[in-house]
């Protein structure tokens, strides 16, 4: 496992249990204790974490939860198919693009999710060296003919309706790289519950996005 990959599930699995020990994380991860010591180090140093004696403990400013706002549905999004909601508010998605590409710069790694809004970013995108991560075959579509893009496609479950991909394996290509600036869009916020992605599908790869953008 790559140093990059085992600091993302060391992230994940104190976000699941709060706290654990040295010699849990190198059993999860297969390492040594030595190594996990080191980890913990660098991942504290980075405000990620908090070390104790003996283990570590989740940040006081872990991912926010991340619910599906229709588990129902283990895919396709309950506001309809993207197609449909490349229609809806469009002036506005356009407007938040705008301002969106103003935290771009030449160099970085970025994720765009699979939304319509992140569609609209990638329809003003300038010609700008970077490389751009998405699981939306749409996405791709519109950004590959520029030349200065280095373009990382998603692979995985594909669902047609919402022209993107989703499962493990989209999840596991995220884990193998080092994410400066995520853009992405949910259905709703609320303040003690978190964000709510479309689907459970949805809700499991944007977790995977903050991890790897922290």
């Amino acid at each position: 496992m790559l140093p990059l990959e085992r600091h993302r599930l060391i992230v994940e699995l104190l976000g699941q249990r709060g706290v654990m020990r040295v010699n849990e994380i190198a059993q999860a991860t297969q390492v040594s204790r030595e190594t996990i010591r080191r980890d913990l180090s660098e991942l504290e140093r980075k405000g990620i974490l908090n070390r104790s004696h003996g283990g570590a403990l989740a940040a006081e400013n872990p991912l926010p939860a991340i619910r599906a706002a229709s588990p129902a549905l283990p895919v396709e999004d309950s506001q309809g198919s993207f197609q449909q909601r490349t229609l809806l508010h469009s002036e506005g998605k356009m407007r938040v693009a705008r301002k969106a590409l103003q935290c771009l710069q030449p160099g970085q790694t970025i994720v765009l999710d699979g939304s319509s809004t992140s569609w609209f970013l990638a329809r003003q995108m300038p010609e700008m060296a970077l490389t751009v991560i998405t699981p939306s075959i749409r996405i791709l579509q519109t950004l590959m003919s520029r030349r200065s893009l280095h373009l990382v496609g998603l692979g995985g479950d594909f669902s047609p309706t919402e022209e993107a991909f989703f499962g493990e394996t989209a999840s596991r290509t995220l884990r193998e790289y080092a994410v400066d600036t995520l853009f992405f869009s949910c259905q709703g916020l609320e303040r003690d519950s978190g964000l709510y992605a479309g689907t459970e599908a949805h809700a499991a790869l944007l977790k995977q996005m903050m991890l790897a953008a922290r």
